[in-house]
């Protein structure tokens, strides 16, 4: 599969194609160095996200770039939780999308400069300011994790819903949810504390780039 991956990258899909494309779209350097910027720090904060949160992988056909502003919409992302054990999954070879044609446009001292930067950046912000991440993860989590019991569950239990709209289960599945909910909690802020720290030119989020751009 490798030589054949190989094969389709050098004789169908080039990886200067996408440089090419935005020289040719670009002809003024004012215009091909904004969106070089811009599109730099979307995949900086779409690597993060999904990298940090456990996201769904961000493929091709769910990332639309908008030609004029050079902003990264993507379509869909959700949790990447465990069908069998409800936990999130963090065993990917890949932590986030930098494929060489992405690499090739941002350049080497894009990728190594203001990408790491601001992933950096983005990881300090959610955690040294007290923002109560935290809190708001669970929030979160908990529905997701409500729906994959509810899924897995049999078909006899049911899961109630409130006045306020928020769902409900019963106490004993509600203490396993919980539990759940701490450990997905506790790994996502795991991540986040460690984006956040470098020595200087080492940081962890040199070492995620280095292998996103190798595979």
């Amino acid at each position: 599969l490798r030589e054949i991956l190989k094969e389709v990258q050098s004789t169908m899909v080039p990886r200067t194609m996408l440089r090419e494309w935005a020289t040719a779209t670009f002809q003024s350097a004012t215009d091909y160095w904004t969106f070089r910027k811009v599109i730099t720090l979307q995949l900086a904060l779409a690597g993060f996200v999904e990298y940090v949160l456990h996201l769904s992988r961000l493929n091709p056909d769910i990332q639309y770039i908008h030609q004029d502003s050079g902003l990264i919409n993507v379509a869909y992302f959700k949790f990447d939780v465990d069908d069998v054990s409800g936990e999130l999954d963090s065993n990917r070879p890949v932590p986030f999308r930098l494929t060489p044609n992405l690499t090739e446009l941002i350049t080497s001292v894009g990728v190594a400069g203001p990408l790491t930067a601001s992933m950096i950046a983005a990881a300090r912000c959610l955690v040294h300011p007290s923002f109560k991440i935290q809190a708001l993860l669970r929030a979160v989590l908990r529905d997701e994790l409500i729906a994959w019991h509810k899924k897995n569950s049999d078909t006899n239990q049911t899961v109630t819903v409130d006045t306020n709209g928020q769902q409900q289960v019963d106490t004993k599945d509600g203490e396993a949810i919980i539990t759940m909910v701490g450990k997905a909690v506790t790994a996502i802020t795991a991540r986040l504390t460690s984006l956040s720290q470098f020595d200087g030119t080492e940081s962890k989020v040199g070492q995620l780039v280095a292998a996103a751009c190798s595979t």
